[in-house]
């Protein structure tokens, strides 16, 4: 079986320039774990992940859960609380997007996605065709393959 018979479509896509807040909304809206990055031409820069929300603590995003001790600490402080959601507002998706990202072709098998997957720790990769986004797969969609290979 191939990476285009199970991966996901369409994606969710924002620009390096899209405000981290408006990327956790599309995230949320779509009820998915990231958001892939693209330039003005399409092509793929990056991807953001619910766990890259939480890996840039320093940046003072108020979700994430390694500052909500800050946050919470700064509502004690109401002329501080402001600063932290302006520092939030000011984020974009290019400030904690990962990059380069691992991807596969829609031809690759998916136990090359398995290996991948595996060997970079990764939980979801793009499907790319001339640089292009086309899908993408999770590895909820490769255990939803597993167990429907285990019925037929």
């Amino acid at each position: 079986m191939k990476a285009k018979q199970i991966m996901a479509r369409p994606i969710v896509a924002v620009s390096p320039k899209t405000p981290l807040v408006e990327v956790a909304q599309k995230m949320l809206e779509h009820h998915i774990g990231s958001a892939l990055v693209v330039d003005d031409k399409g092509q793929l820069v990056g991807i953001i992940t619910q766990g890259d929300f939480c890996r840039h603590p320093g940046r003072m995003v108020p979700f994430s859960l390694f500052e909500s001790a800050n946050v919470l600490a700064n509502w004690l402080y109401p002329d501080q609380v402001e600063k932290v959601y302006q520092a939030a507002r000011n984020l974009r998706a290019q400030d904690i997007m990962r990059s380069p990202v691992v991807t596969v072709s829609p031809e690759a098998s998916l136990k090359r996605v398995l290996a991948l997957m595996l060997e970079h720790d990764v939980n979801r990769i793009p499907v790319v065709r001339r640089g292009k986004v086309v899908g993408i797969i999770s590895r909820y969609d490769m255990l939803k393959w597993m167990m429907q290979a285990q019925t037929d």
